[in-house]
């Protein structure tokens, strides 16, 4: 009986449409990988969802069509019948690169879907874009199939497109009014726009609410005086998608320095500017810190070091505790005016060519780089005239973002239900029917392609022998081997469709149950393990018990054994348990293959009577109690009332229990243990 599936390619910042989604249905989920982090496997778990990855890199390509293709254009310019000169060769080269690059991936992925296709009933496909590569191949392949598709528009839309672009969707859901109106004039029409608001704007309020205690905070971290003059000047790009969008960090880092140089000449001292940077997703702290130095050398040039910042996290946070922003043709600029902050829109030759995002009511100056000097000059030093322009900008905040009593979260699920196919197989399999088989049960290609770099950085020492205990496959043992790269690193997988696949990634792999393995004869000396990884594991075991015990005479007299464990005391557990509920799902706190379960204070005595002694533990919050940990975190002690259950005084540490998906655990051998 095939499975009911839905293929998901929002970004981070839209997760809240995927735990409305989920909430009242359990589905297959289908990501590109590079989407997937901690949270979102924590709330597919959570739901008694799956996840399956799409291969989006160099780990899963099939290159022999591409080497096809670039074998061809080795011919040059006649391959593509152009004339033999510089501009032809240069095309060539660039298709060339692209073949490279792009369309082995792309086959991996079109043929990992064809095989879904065949097992799955997909229902929807949602995505935030359909104009690079991924995107436009998911909303293609899918209507080719007769999948619906769904993109939440992850802006306003600022220009006429600027693309060589065809809207690829069947649907648009979009923030606002003024939207709305940019798909129309694109050409969509109008019963194919949904207006639902944007999940991303919706906590402006409560920020804008709490915008004193965040500014100080803010201050202290970045070294700011909190009662000066704060412009927000943020950076942009298009994702070079067209050659008119020629601007470059450099060019923007620079026209922000020469704006802050000229403030200073004019005698502005109490002025500072914080250059937000569009680097979104950084790869790592060395690359944050290439940036930054690459921003101050322009900042030095101008003598003006001091007086400036370099940022690369949560542009809301940044606009709420600003005085000012500045952006070019960006959904900064509609952030700004719903923080009620005045808003300068820079023109740059992108918008010159393709005419300015902003009417001239809708509360965003626009202006050429030459004025930004003198309107910044008088907003520091006229209140009168910044008090007007907020006050300006939010008679259309309502034309800017659509906000009802629902949320849009709410408002995107309810939508996505709407539009998904009805299924056609009938009712799905009971879980106890789809997943008790462990140890032969089928592991999907890419299963468990991202790893749990979380668990790994746990570690403070340096190991060089390593075991993952029911390693999957591999992924996170191999990370171990990454960030260790003299380790040898074996795993133990009760699966053996994984175990194979984690054979290929790190030294050794013994396929079967823990208990059934001598190590020793194995080749794992006693006293040798410095790092031993128990992720989610001990909860599906008879006797973790003795697990733990077994485990302690190969530990090395430096070694550390990380655990991951399933939090029986949270919240929404014992809520639902108040109502007579203990579902067991696929996944998550209630997998149906757990039949051991744990509180923090059961963990605790768990590690201690089998010998070892704790040296940190680490909540993992559920993403579902996230917004209500951070509202009542201060507030303790508390009253926590539910539908059919009230916890009195409740301290901060047990509100975090409650609020807790998983303990991670770092324990050493106790010496003192007998």
């Amino acid at each position: 009986m095939k499975k009911t599936a839905l293929i998901y390619a929002l970004w981070s910042k839209n997760l809240g449409v995927l735990r409305q989604y989920l909430q009242t249905r359990s589905r297959v989920v289908i990501m590109p990988g590079y989407l997937v982090n901690d949270e979102v496997r924590n709330l597919i778990a959570a739901s008694g969802s799956e996840l399956q990855l799409l291969p989006t890199d160099g780990s899963a390509r099939n290159p022999e069509a591409a080497n096809a293709l670039l074998a061809q254009l080795q011919n040059g310019p006649a391959a593509l019948a152009l004339p033999d000169d510089a501009v032809s060769r240069q095309l060539v080269a660039g298709v060339s690169q692209a073949i490279a690059s792009d369309l082995s991936v792309a086959h991996a992925m079109l043929d990992l879907l064809a095989q879904l296709a065949q097992t799955h009933e997909i229902e929807l496909t949602v995505l935030n874009e359909d104009v690079i590569r991924d995107g436009k191949m998911l909303a293609l392949w899918s209507r080719a199939q007769g999948i619906p598709v769904l993109q939440v528009a992850h802006g306003t839309g600022i220009n006429r497109d600027y693309a060589a672009h065809k809207v690829s969707s069947d649907h648009i859901a979009v923030p606002s009014q003024r939207s709305a109106e940019h798909y129309q004039d694109l050409g969509v029409p109008a019963e194919r726009i949904h207006l639902v608001g944007n999940p991303y704007w919706e906590v402006l309020p409560a920020m804008l609410s709490k915008r004193a205690p965040n500014r100080e905070k803010l201050a202290q971290l970045t070294h700011l005086p909190v009662d000066a003059h704060w412009i927000v000047w943020g950076s942009t790009w298009n994702a070079y998608l067209s050659a008119l969008d020629n601007r470059s960090f450099d060019e923007q880092a620079e026209q922000a320095c020469a704006t802050m140089a000229e403030l200073k000449r004019r005698g502005l001292h109490d002025v500072y500017m914080i250059f937000k940077d569009r680097l979104v997703d950084v790869i790592n702290g060395a690359q944050l810190d290439q940036m930054r130095a690459r921003f101050m050398a322009h900042a030095a040039r101008h003598d003006i070091v001091d007086q400036m910042r370099y940022v690369a996290d949560d542009a809301r946070l940044w606009t709420v505790c600003g005085d000012m922003v500045v952006s070019y043709n960006s959904n900064m600029a509609i952030e700004a005016v719903l923080s009620e902050q005045p808003s300068i829109n820079l023109a740059s030759d992108f918008s010159e060519v393709l005419g300015s995002g902003f009417g001239a009511e809708d509360g965003v100056l626009d202006l050429e780089l030459r004025e930004v000097p003198d309107v910044l000059e008088r907003l520091c030093r006229d209140p009168a005239f910044h008090r007007a322009l907020v006050e300006r900008a939010s008679k259309r905040k309502s034309f800017l973002h659509h906000v009802t009593e629902k949320s849009a979260a709410d408002r995107t699920a309810e939508l996505m239900g709407k539009l998904a196919l009805p299924t056609t197989a009938g009712r799905d399999p009971y879980v106890w029917q789809q997943y008790l088989d462990v140890e032969s049960a089928e592991v999907a290609a890419a299963y468990h392609t991202v790893g749990r770099p979380d668990l790994v950085q746990m570690f403070t020492n340096q190991p060089q022998v390593a075991l993952d205990v029911g390693c999957a496959a591999g992924s996170t043992a191999a990370l171990i081997k990454q960030r260790f790269p003299h380790s040898q690193v074996w795993g133990i997988e009760l699966n053996r469709a994984a175990g194979e696949i984690a054979a290929q990634k790190i030294d050794r792999v013994l396929i079967g149950k823990f208990e059934d393995f001598n190590l020793e004869q194995e080749g794992i000396r006693k006293g040798t393990l410095d790092a031993v990884l128990l992720a989610d594991v001990l909860e599906h075991i008879y006797n973790p018990w003795d697990v733990m015990v077994q485990l302690r005479p190969y530990m090395s007299p430096t070694g550390q054994l990380v655990l991951s464990i399933p939090n029986v005391r949270n919240l929404l557990l014992l809520d639902d348990l108040s109502k007579g509920n203990w579902t067991y799902a696929s996944q998550g706190l209630l997998d149906i293959t757990h039949i051991r379960f744990f509180t923090q204070k059961e963990v605790l005595k768990f590690c201690q009577e089998t010998g070892y002694r704790v040296l940190s533990v680490k909540n993992a919050l559920d993403l579902r109690l996230q917004s209500f940990w951070q509202q009542h975190e201060a507030t303790t002690p508390m009253q926590i009332n539910t539908e059919r259950m009230t916890l009195k005084n409740v301290t901060r540490d047990e509100l975090l229990e409650y609020c807790t998906v998983q303990f991670y655990v770092l324990l050493e051998k106790d010496p003192q243990y007998t």
